[in-house]
């Protein structure tokens, strides 16, 4: 787990190194451990930096970093190419772990973040096929797997990535994302450079990329949480899709191609219920096995829910005595405590339970550190980040999460909106004469207008209304601006055939709302403190089993994750099972009524001043959520978060 940084040099002038080292830099959070720079010119020369670990025995011409005045008049003079990366050891402490790793000829060259947790069955594959290794880690396993079998060395790996891999023969830079989309990698194209990073922030860090809003993204944030993948917030930054691979060479060619699908149209009928459970335990525990791989201490959070007491209690009949992590308000907000659920599981299993209370003034100290960890608007403060800070606090390296089943099993119950939907078309020509679309019945009528499940979904799931972004922006070309459009487009949702909604909708949610959002922010909020994040029900194995379970296995009898219950009842405190859903949260509606207000009122002012919207439905958004006309803090934290996240990005005049 670690950042990686990158620049393509497409202009006859040398490749300036302080613009690589200011990256690299930025995410010294991603990878405190250790620290390499590698620069290529076109006539084969290249210079070595290392950090403190720098192993010399792998790199000949090696050496420590040495000031920059000093250092500048050592580069190839036809530098075109700078790989950088930071380092957070995970596997293979040593210093044979740093990077850029080079295969012993020098021919190919390789940047990663992430792990490969199969990497010892794949090293046994190439060991039959003559490679050699002088390391213990999944990178040098990467870096042989791609010499040999090329860009379907993919197919191969079980795990969580983001690299890229110079060839410097072909003169062609190989970038990957993994399957699901845990790992970021993120880039820029001008006319001179290409430019790749895992932080958003370190391409700006570069000084090679002036940062600027992209309204349109951001429009399509107030629907998906965060900009629809490949787009960003950022004008003319893109992130590489999950499951995706693509090519770069110095004439500034780019080639891109979707190597994984999630399965779609694949049910699996005929299997009994009994069988289906087997295999789900099964599959569900070699994902938390291989998760559990790793060099340095392996913790679990621990919230009540039946996702991580589950994982819980399995991680630690693999792992005895393993930290679980579980973080509360206090007495301040009993509504959102889950402390007494996740020790009634605690208590079954050979766990180390550690308590920690998050204090609101604490959580408010951190407003903008948040922003910037977001990285884009987003319309809450997650705890997430409060619980990455606490646990790294206490030496914690690597720790697995819950996230998945939710989302793979019809979790939040987004069927019954699927079925309010099918009830409101039936009176769509009564609905239609209501002349307005405020309370249940206007709710109804907008519900009655939509097209199909595909819509009906991102209707439920958005923060905004279409209508109420078009009721905000006052740009012109925001009236062709549609997110159900752009939903349908970016998953090519016309040439996919569901069995039913269910499907659908665990589809829509393991590609949306898990790829775009979830991933996303958790790896900003764990890499801000150092901190590997895990998620076993993510394996790509347990997603294409969930995928393909009969949808009375997900829902039944209107209880959503049937699957996952009828798994957790051997392991987990059947009060974890029955009780209703909270989970962990902080309680921004109410702190933006008094605690948060100054700075809520200060990004509504940045915005307004952009011009961008109109100032009146910024007020009237307030008015709502004051009055409790709107109740969800939502929306006009979103508001406000844009603009103090204008402010922290330097782009205030939009």
């Amino acid at each position: 787990m670690c950042g990686i940084a990158g620049i393509l040099n497409f202009k006859d002038t040398c490749l300036p190194l302080q613009n690589i080292r200011l990256m690299t830099q930025s995410m010294r959070h991603r990878g405190p451990d250790d620290e390499g720079i590698a620069v290529f010119g076109k006539s084969g020369k290249v210079l070595i930096r290392g950090g403190k670990n720098t192993p010399e025995s792998v790199y000949e011409s090696s050496v420590p970093y040495t000031p920059e005045d000093q250092f500048d008049g050592q580069v190839p003079s036809d530098a075109f190419l700078a790989l950088g990366h930071t380092r957070l050891s995970i596997l293979d402490l040593s210093a044979a772990g740093h990077q850029p790793m080079s295969t012993e000829d020098k021919r190919y060259w390789i940047v990663h973040n992430g792990e490969v947790y199969n990497f010892k069955e794949v090293r046994d594959l190439l060991l039959q096929k003559g490679e050699s290794f002088t390391s213990n880690t999944d990178t040098e396993v990467i870096l042989k797997a791609y010499r040999v079998w090329g860009p379907s060395c993919l197919d191969r790996f079980n795990g969580m990535w983001a690299f890229a891999i110079w060839d410097s023969h072909e003169k062609k830079l190989f970038c990957s994302r993994d399957r699901l989309g845990i790992k970021p990698f993120y880039y820029y194209q001008s006319e001179n450079y290409f430019l790749f990073a895992s932080d958003i922030k370190a391409l700006i860090a570069s000084r090679l990329y002036r940062a600027s809003p992209d309204w349109e993204g951001i429009y399509h944030s107030m629907s998906f949480y965060c900009a629809p993948r490949p787009m960003t917030c950022f004008k003319g930054i893109k992130a590489l899709e999950q499951a995706h691979w693509m090519k770069i060479d110095p004439i500034r060619k780019i080639i891109t191609q979707r190597y994984w699908h999630i399965p779609v149209g694949e049910t699996v009928y005929g299997r009994k219920e009994s069988e289906w459970k087997e295999v789900y335990l099964e599959t569900l525990q070699s994902a938390v096995k291989r998760r559990l791989v790793a060099d340095v201490p392996v913790g679990v959070f621990l919230s009540g829910g039946v996702d991580s007491t589950t994982l819980a209690a399995l991680a630690s009949q693999q792992h005895s005595g393993i930290k679980a992590y579980t973080l509360t308000n206090g007495k301040e907000h009993p509504e959102l405590d889950e402390t007494s659920l996740a020790r009634a599981t605690a208590a079954m299993w050979p766990m180390e339970h550690v308590v920690d209370v998050i204090e609101q003034e604490e959580a408010m100290k951190y407003l903008m550190d948040m922003i910037r960890c977001h990285e884009e608007p987003f319309f809450s403060l997650s705890p997430n980040f409060m619980m990455c800070k606490t646990v790294a606090e206490r030496d914690a390296k690597v720790v697995l999460w819950g996230l998945g089943p939710d989302e793979l099993l019809c979790g939040y119950g987004r069927d019954n909106t699927v079925r309010l939907w099918s009830l409101a078309r039936s009176f769509s020509g009564v609905l239609s004469r209501i002349p307005f679309r405020n309370g249940k019945l206007g709710k109804l009528k907008e519900l009655s207008e939509l097209k199909d499940v595909a819509e009906t979904y991102l209707f439920g799931f958005s923060t905004f209304t279409e209508q109420n972004k078009k009721d905000l922006f006052r740009l012109p070309d925001s009236r062709h601006w549609n997110s159900f459009e752009v939903f349908k487009e970016l998953y090519k949702l016309d040439d996919l055939s569901f069995k039913d909604p269910i499907e659908a909708l665990g589809y829509f949610d393991t590609i949306n709302y898990i790829g775009n959002h979830h991933l996303y922010r958790n790896d900003q909020f764990t890499m801000r403190f150092s901190l590997e994040g895990r998620f076993p029900f993510l394996d790509h194995e347990l997603v294409e089993l969930s995928s393909r379970m009969p949808s009375n296995l997900k829902v039944k009898k209107g209880v959503g994750k049937y699957m996952l219950k009828q798994v957790a009842k051997n392991f987990i405190n059947k009060r974890n099972i029955s009780s209703k859903k909270k989970g962990f949260g902080l309680p921004v509606g109410h702190w933006i009524q008094g605690a948060l207000r100054n700075e809520l009122e200060v990004g509504l002012d940045i915005v307004k001043k952009t011009g961008v919207m109109h100032e009146k439905a910024i007020e009237q958004t307030k008015t709502d959520f004051l009055t409790g006309k709107f109740p969800y803090h939502n929306r006009i934290w979103f508001l406000g978060a844009l603009g103090l996240w204008l402010k922290e990005f330097g782009m205030e005049q939009g």
